[in-house]
């Protein structure tokens, strides 16, 4: 190519690779022509290629020329995988080649890389890929990420990002492609962030299910006025409302009212027990902390702003391990994305089993919760699009403005669904999140059509037949 004739060209350049990793069949062609200044060096011949394609490509990353990890599992596990080369003395001319017949030793025996066991379900990747894409491709989105976990044990069980890429042509595709935006971008969640508030709100014993707010539309605070949502989801307006119909029709005025009433340090602290503004832990390279300012840092509008998820930026896996404790009881556990590593002989080397970080809220307060969220399957903003026949769902909405540049861009938002199944007690925790759709923004739109379908699935997958009683009818 042009850069490899223009340093064969550079005369401050003593050497220049013209081509690597080439086939016996053409070093023998370029041997036998014998040309002035050519020669040939053998290379390592072990290779990683990416045997399932595009499958996880976001996750797996990608091996470089050297065989060297460069990005995703391949590079955080990489001296695990690459193995050891062994050592060699031998009888070689002055120009490095071995001698025919030479004397040869072998100082150290090559060692074997060893195999990393994920705990993604390959399956469940293909679902959640094939999902994420659909509505990618319905809204001409910017990208997406979809994530399945068990809530119980912090597996994750599929992370599907749009764009992605070919692992083993990975040079051909742009960095915005290669990225695992689940660990990698963090985002304000906009009102998915306002069962952060409720959970502060019910564990301070501040507000309880019989509080009411009053339920208007507008709110003058610090200088900015908060406004709902124009998605026809207004009702309650004009009188008062409980926590549970703030989060069933996603008032933002309401959340904001919630976190007045309970002050700058109570919403804080329930954002640092969650583990919002400090990484997961997950393993994965790149993992982006998010920002969650303490209160010394907030403007006059912080707190109102903060209760509806704004003014905070989180990743998407740090979002769907929050719905995870809310899922489970109220447990912050370790996301998980390898499960054990064994040798070639395949015996287990090495187990991650599941890690509980600390408890974040009461079972009380986590089966209250869980139920503002099957409300919102019912009768608010995931009605009907959230809903699955046959299995019972729960699970929040989410359509937030984009910070681009430094500030907010119109038409540029992030619509978000975060759901478990079935409800009360979920298998499957489900977080889908699609940034600048085109035509509808809402996350009621825009991503829970995705996590109904990676959520029917799972459960088929899993083995769980649709029920026809009536309990677990949506209807």
């Amino acid at each position: 190519d042009a850069s490899t004739i223009a340093a064969l060209h550079d005369r401050h350049l003593w050497f220049v690779w013209i081509g690597r990793k080439v086939s016996h069949d053409t070093a023998s062609r370029v041997r036998a022509l014998n040309l002035l200044g050519i020669d040939l060096k053998e290379e390592e011949t072990g290779s990683r290629v990416d045997t399932a394609g595009r499958l996880a490509s976001t996750i797996l990353g990608f091996v470089g020329t050297d065989e060297n990890g460069l990005d995703g599992i391949e590079y955080a596990y990489d001296d695990v995988l690459r193995g050891q080369s062994g050592r060699v003395t031998l009888e070689a001319d002055e120009f490095g080649r071995p001698i025919p017949f030479g004397r040869e030793r072998v100082i150290t025996p090559a060692q074997p890389g060893l195999d990393v066991q994920l705990t993604i379900d390959p399956y469940l990747q293909f679902v959640a890929e094939r999902a994420l894409a659909k509505q990618f491709n319905t809204f001409h989105a910017l990208d997406g990420t979809a994530i399945v976990m068990d809530p119980w044990t912090g597996a994750i069980l599929a992370m599907a990002n749009v764009p992605d890429f070919d692992p083993n042509r990975f040079w051909k595709y742009a960095d915005a492609a290669r990225r695992d935006r689940a660990v990698m971008d963090a985002y304000e969640p906009g009102s998915t962030y306002k069962l952060v508030t409720a959970a502060a709100a019910l564990e301070s014993g501040k507000v309880t299910l019989a509080s009411r707010f009053p339920a208007h539309d507008r709110l003058d605070v610090g200088g900015q006025t908060i406004h709902n949502a124009e998605d026809g989801f207004m009702a309650g307006t004009g009188g008062s409302e409980t926590l549970e119909q703030i989060v069933e029709f996603s008032h933002n005025v309401g959340a904001a009212e919630v976190g007045l009433s309970i002050g700058a340090k109570t919403l804080y602290d329930m954002e640092r027990k969650a583990g919002f503004g400090t990484p997961t832990g997950v393993g994965l390279p790149g993992e982006n902390p998010g920002i969650v300012p303490p209160p010394s840092q907030w403007s006059g509008s912080s707190l109102a702003t903060m209760s509806f998820g704004q003014g905070v930026s989180v990743t998407p896996l740090a979002m769907a391990r929050y719905y995870c404790a809310i899922a489970n009881g109220g447990l912050l556990m370790q996301p998980r994305i390898v499960r054990a590593v064994y040798d070639q002989q395949g015996r287990l080397l090495q187990r991650y089993g599941p890690t509980t970080v600390r408890r974040i809220f009461s079972q009380r307060t986590a089966a209250e919760l869980r139920k503002f969220l099957r409300s919102v399957v019912l009768h608010g903003t995931g009605d009907p699009t959230a809903q699955v026949p046959g299995y019972a769902t729960a699970g929040k909405t989410g359509t937030a403005e984009m910070v681009v540049d430094g500030g907010y861009r119109s038409g540029y938002y992030a619509a978000s669904f975060i759901g478990m199944v079935p409800y009360p007690r979920a298998r499957f925790l489900i977080y889908v999140k699609v940034e600048r759709p085109l035509g509808s923004y809402y996350g009621s739109v825009v991503a829970a059509p995705a996590f109904a379908e990676i959520a029917r699935a799972a459960m088929l997958h899993a083995g769980v037949l649709p029920s026809a009683d009536p309990a677990h009818r949506e209807r």
